[in-house]
């Protein structure tokens, strides 16, 4: 059971979901995509009933980008809370409560085998408040695993580093039209039939399509971390 937002829904960027399928699915492995679009992980602990009502033996959470994202303006908390029907604006303090009250009701509701995932990073400037936010919204994740003993799947290091070692020149930068990449991209992928590895060169980007979703190099990494999670003994 694979838990997240739009990069595991998989409708606007490379579906790592379906890599997994295809990697795992011919070895008795059921893979069920759990993303939903635009959600943070307030909307995610609505739906726990649907996701535990599965009996799944493995669980992967990938949720926080949307908070994340939320943090960085009140603009984009907003819209975030009149968009997603949210309770308050979103905060690191709100996400943290979230995200443990998913690892809670997992542990103590079914008996699967959780990971905990850090987060892609928001853009590929390694100075932009995006891309920092991301890097501190993993860091509670990360505290949040140890805290509940739970497994911590670093997507965020692993990234950083890729993004190191193939030196990453984009050219599209993130601001506050950040959305309208996103439509573009989405614009490009559906009536132009271009793909979302030659929409991410054409950013300039390496791992990502517009600024949040994930190209398939950077959808090949997370399912690499997942299938190793899944299949290590």
């Amino acid at each position: 059971m694979c838990i997240g937002d739009s990069i595991t829904h998989g409708r606007v960027s490379c579906n790592y979901v379906d890599i997994l399928v295809q990697r795992l699915g011919g070895k008795g492995y059921r893979i069920v995509n759990a993303g939903i679009n635009s959600e943070l992980a307030y909307n995610v602990t609505r739906r726990l009933d649907e996701i535990i009502s599965c009996k799944p033996d493995y669980v992967t959470v990938l949720i926080g980008t949307n908070d994340a994202n939320a943090s960085i303006s009140k603009k984009n908390g907003e819209h975030a809370m009149s968009g997603m029907k949210l309770p308050q604006i979103p905060t690191t303090a709100w996400y943290r409560e979230n995200l443990e009250k998913i690892c809670i009701e997992l542990k103590k509701r079914t008996k699967a085998k959780i990971a905990i995932i850090s987060l892609p990073p928001i853009s590929e400037e390694p100075n932009s408040v995006a891309f920092t936010r991301a890097k501190e919204y993993s860091a509670i994740i990360k505290d949040v695993a140890e805290r509940q003993k739970l497994v911590y799947l670093p997507l965020n290091e692993m990234m950083t580093l890729y993004l190191q070692q193939h030196n990453s020149k984009p050219l599209l930068q993130y601001n506050e039209n950040w959305r309208l990449a996103m439509y573009k991209g989405i614009a490009q992928h559906i009536l132009f039939r271009k793909s979302y590895d030659d929409i991410s060169r054409s950013n300039g980007f390496i791992l990502l399509t517009d600024l949040r979703h994930l190209n398939c190099v950077g959808s090949g990494l997370v399912s690499d971390i997942i299938e190793n999670f899944i299949t290590s003994p």
